[in-house]
């Protein structure tokens, strides 16, 4: 699907699957939008507007060639925007490039922070007409998104915290959950390191104006914030794996105390009843009239001798 953005007496209107680009509407046109293109339709735009975009491989490569690239007519740029599909997170990638004033973005899937976007700009009105105005308020859109999926995970780790905590529960589930939060927060966080590094490669352009320079101080700064938020929730993820794993060797112990516990009780009996059961023809005690109950008697005192000298020691 293709959408085409203009600008037009202060406002943005847009079209979806245009028929043609004539020269006259190019000069109208700030935006291109590609989404889940086929191949017929991005050839199009490509040949049209005299582009050509990543290859979803050359997209997904973390080589800093793939990721920026400027010269004087032309910006080429390859993102990867954190998704919400399904109860996890994904990262999809988005292309972008700008030339002669006219943004052109190229993604596989639909994307929420696009559609805000887009109604951000009917909202917006004068403050969204350029290309570098929209690229910027694509990426302000998706940082918020971001700072969403961030406060998210902190209530879940709330929830897993206070499970682990005080119901002190051990369960594999609660360790496989804190393993997906860990999962998440590495995502979104290498997320937003690469929105880090475009805004720092736009920041340092000459053909950015000053006031799209301020707007993306601002971004900097709130990518910087949540940064910080990420390491912290990536930290507290670890104490509570940690937490977890102490309270296992915990109760491992326990069962293990217990077991040595129970092996010293019946050590003193099993020996009395090895030494009682030997066949030796002469044993003092072999037609004594007591013996059994006096067998059994120092058999019962032993044990409750160590279980005294146990308890003693507060080790049960």
């Amino acid at each position: 699907m293709i959408r085409s953005f203009y600008s037009k007496g202060g406002e943005v209107h847009w079209e979806k699957n245009p028929e043609s680009f004539h020269d006259e509407e190019k000069g109208r046109i700030v935006w291109v939008d590609l989404q889940s293109p086929t191949d017929h339709e991005q050839r199009r735009v490509e040949e049209e507007f005299g582009i050509e975009f990543f290859t979803q491989q050359e997209a997904a490569e973390i080589e800093s060639s793939s990721r920026y690239f400027e010269d004087d007519s032309i910006f080429e740029a390859n993102s990867a925007f954190v998704m919400h599909q399904e109860g996890s997170y994904i990262t999809r990638q988005v292309s972008f490039i700008l030339k002669n004033g006219i943004l052109f973005t190229l993604r596989r899937t639909e994307m929420k922070s696009f559609g805000e976007a887009v109604r951000k700009m009917k909202t917006l009105r004068s403050s969204a007409t350029k290309a570098i105005q929209i690229w910027l308020l694509l990426l302000e859109t998706q940082i918020d998104h971001d700072a969403d999926f961030i406060e998210l995970l902190s209530r879940t780790t709330n929830v897993v915290s206070k499970r682990l905590v005080k119901e002190q529960s051990i369960e594999e589930e609660v360790l496989l959950r804190i393993t997906e939060l860990q999962e998440n927060s590495i995502l979104i966080r290498e997320s937003i390191v690469d929105k880090q590094r475009l805004v720092s490669s736009l920041l340092r352009s000459y053909s950015i104006e000053e006031p799209e320079k301020e707007r993306l101080r601002i971004i900097i700064k709130d990518i910087n914030s949540l940064l910080q938020h990420t390491q912290f929730s990536f930290e507290r993820l670890e104490y509570l794996q940690n937490t977890f794993m102490g309270l296992v060797n915990i109760e491992q112990n326990q069962v293990i105390k217990i077991f040595t516990v129970m092996t010293v009780v019946f050590m003193p009996p099993t020996l009395i009843a090895s030494i009682y059961g030997m066949n030796f023809d002469v044993m003092p005690e072999l037609r004594w009239i007591a013996g059994y109950p006096f067998a059994l008697g120092m058999m019962l005192l032993s044990s409750l001798s160590f279980l005294w000298y146990f308890k003693r020691k507060k080790w049960l």
